[in-house]
Parts: C-alpha cells; sequence; structure tokens
C-alpha cells in the first residue's frame, strides 16, 4: 500500500509540465472564444441603444486602450505595437479596421431579429474561405476534398439562415418584395465583405508569420477603427449626447471583452496550446454567436437558423482539418 502511494506520489511529481501549459492553453482559448461569440449580441444592444458609431467608437477604443496598456505591462514595450513594417500597416488598414467596421455596422443596419441572426452568420464565411486564400498565397498549402466540403457547408449554412428573407425578396408580396432596396441588402454586403476581407487578412499573416509575429497588429487597429468611428460619428450629427446606461455598458463590455480581453486571451492560448485544437475550438464561435443573439434579443429561432449555425460550424471544422 505504502508502495503504490510512493509511486503515485513519484509519477505525480514526474509528470510532464507542458501538459499543464496545454490544458492552460485550452481553457484561455475557449475564454477567448466564449468572449468573442458575444460580439454580435453586444452591437445589437448597444447600435440599438446609442446608434451604431458612436457604440463602435467607445468599444474600439475601450479594447484599444486595454491592449496597449497590457502589451505595456506584459511585453514591456509598445514600440511593436506602434511601428509596424509599410507591409503589415497596408495590410492591418485593408484587412483588421475594414473588417472592424463593417461587421459591426452589418449587425446594426440589419432591420430585424431574422435578419441580424442570418447576418452574422454570413460573417463565419471567413474560416474556409481563408484556407482558399492560404492555398494561393502560403506555401506548401493544397486544395483537398475537406476544403471543398467545407465551402459547400458554409454556403448551405448561409442560404438556410437566410432563407425566408430570400424567398419574401423573391416571391413575397409585391410590396414586401419591392422593398428589397440598397438599405435592405446592405448589411448582407457588409457582412461579405468582412468575410472576404478576414480571409484575406488572415492569410496574408499566415504567409509573413515569420516575421509578423514579432509585431501586434491589433491594438493600433482597435484604437484607428475608435477614431474612424468617432469622427463618422459627429459627420452624421449623431455625436455624443445621445449616449444611454445600456449603450455604455453594451460599449465597455465589448471593449473589455470580445475586442479587447478576448485578443489578449487569443494571444496567450496560442503560445501554450496546440494551434490545430483551437481551431476546432473555434468551431463553437457561429453557435455560440447565434446563441447568444437569439437570447439578447428575445428571438426564437426555427429549426433553419439551428441547422444553419451547425453547417456553418461543421465549415469551421472542415476547413480547420483540410
Amino acid at each position: 500500500m505504502f508502495q503504490l502511494k510512493a509511486r503515485a506520489v513519484a509519477e505525480a511529481n514526474t509528470k510532464d509540465p507542458t501538459d499543464k501549459t496545454a490544458t492552460r492553453g485550452l481553457l484561455l482559448g475557449l475564454a477567448a472564444i466564449v468572449l468573442w461569440s458575444l460580439t454580435a449580441a453586444l452591437v445589437a444592444l448597444g447600435a440599438d441603444a446609442m446608434g451604431a458609431w458612436p457604440f463602435l467608437a467607445l468599444a474600439t477604443l475601450t479594447g484599444g486602450a486595454l491592449q496597449m496598456g497590457f502589451r505595456r505591462w506584459h511585453h514591456g514595450e509598445l514600440r511593436s505595437a506602434l511601428i509596424l513594417p509599410g507591409t503589415l500597416w497596408l495590410v492591418t488598414i485593408f484587412g483588421f479596421v475594414l473588417y472592424g467596421v463593417v461587421y459591426p455596422l452589418a449587425i446594426a443596419v440589419a432591420a430585424t431579429e431574422a435578419e441580424r441572426c442570418g447576418v452574422n452568420l454570413i460573417n463565419y464565411l471567413w474560416p474556409p474561405l481563408t484556407v482558399v486564400c492560404a492555398v494561393l498565397w502560403v506555401p506548401r498549402t493544397r486544395f483537398g476534398p475537406l476544403l471543398v466540403l467545407a465551402i459547400g457547408c458554409a454556403l448551405a449554412g448561409t442560404v438556410l439562415a437566410n432563407l425566408r428573407q430570400i424567398g419574401a425578396a423573391f416571391s413575397g408580396p409585391a410590396e414586401l418584395a419591392g422593398a428589397w432596396g440598397p438599405e435592405r441588402l446592405a448589411p448582407y454586403i457588409l457582412a461579405l465583405v468582412g468575410a472576404v476581407v478576414w480571409a484575406v487578412y488572415s492569410s496574408l499573416l499566415a504567409r509573413w508569420r515569420d516575421w509578423a509575429r514579432d509585431y501586434a497588429t491589433s491594438p493600433v487597429g482597435l484604437l484607428a477603427i475608435g477614431l474612424i468611428a468617432t469622427c463618422a460619428s459627429v459627420a452624421t450629427g449623431g455625436g455624443w449626447p445621445g449616449l444611454t446606461l445600456m449603450g455604455v455598458v453594451a460599449a465597455v463590455l465589448c471593449g473589455v471583452g470580445p475586442q479587447g480581453g478576448g485578443y489578449l486571451l487569443w494571444e496567450l492560448a496560442v503560445t501554450r496550446a496546440d494551434v490545430k485544437t483551437l481551431g476546432l475550438l473555434g468551431a463553437m464561435t457561429p453557435i455560440l454567436s447565434t446563441a447568444w443573439l437569439c437570447l439578447f434579443l428575445r428571438y426564437v429561432p426555427g429549426y433553419e437558423l439551428v441547422l444553419a449555425a451547425v453547417l456553418v460550424s461543421g465549415a469551421v471544422v472542415l476547413s480547420t482539418r483540410s
């Protein structure tokens, strides 16, 4: 009996410490994914309460300041976040900043809860699109059957999520179908642009990962989005007088959670856990995001939306494995 106890203690003491590090990394990654999944719900609440531009400005400035503070505390410097190479500056402005503007706007300008849920799932076309871009630009990346299946699942899911809106546009009453002007198409176009832009951004960072990992693009990207949103808020006459308690709380939570905390936790996770495993965990994001959105908006989804979220999540898994 005593020998068994001694052996158990010895095995515990000789256990590989990398196991604990990997587990900690997976937990950090899971926390980041949960925070990211809250984005659409917080955008919908905050934009309704205080307007899209003021909400986006307050949220991203909060997130950018949080990331800058963390980088100064954790890394001891801000140079790698402020002084970027020219190529990385260009891809940050094009990718991170453009995506950070169009995706929240797509959720904010959607007319109904059903549209917001459908538009949100269009955003998650980016994982398979990232692999497609990587095949074109990243060495030793190939086009395989799993990627074809992933693209098919993603497209099927997004069409299914928006099936009723598509049907109303083409076969509904004349007055309803005629209402599908540019303003009704705007959220879908914005979400699709966001998915393509983020896929291009991600694949370019993968191509340049040997040197791009030495810099941080998200802190200055968030601050740039905040500056753009502030200028747009003033230019459109929205300004800041319309601040409400609900809007401020949603904006601060979005800035501290998905915008600031999500990226920070993910940065810590990828240095501790297997990236492929983290990618598979990320497949939960479309389902979690849809669930949070329905819960916050008090919207009861139909079976189409549930199945669509599962299909899009399956596409994320397949694109990661491909």
